[in-house]
């Protein structure tokens, strides 16, 4: 299990650079999961969040000099639905629109078999 918590800091503080600072290091981390995992072949990885923080929208941008604007709404969390990535056996599991206790329901199901 890896936790990218101070990707909430940075949603609590506002802070686009903390935000992409720490999103970079989370992804480098679900990178080597996703190569372990497809080299072991048995092992599930699944990648999501209990909650969104600090509403940032993505305002505007310019592709030439790569440039995006964005704002935040809060400092505080938000009632934004947060996505579910899943790699691995049992990963058709994690398709669709669900509560975040079905997560661990489904990992139950797996893991236990009931």
């Amino acid at each position: 299990m890896v936790e990218g918590s101070q990707i909430d800091w940075g949603g609590h503080a506002n802070s686009t650079v903390y935000i992409i600072e720490d999103m970079l290091d989370f992804d480098r981390s679900v990178g080597e999961a996703l190569k372990f995992a497809a080299k072991d072949g048995e092992t599930l990885v699944i990648v999501t969040s209990d909650h969104e923080t600090g509403g940032m929208a993505v305002l505007g941008g310019d592709y030439k000099t790569g440039v995006v604007h964005g704002e935040f709404s809060t400092l505080g969390h938000t009632a934004l639905m947060v996505p579910v990535f899943a790699y691995g056996p049992g990963a058709e599991k994690f398709i669709g629109f669900m509560d975040n206790t079905d997560i661990h329901n489904k990992m139950h199901e797996l893991l236990i078999g009931q």
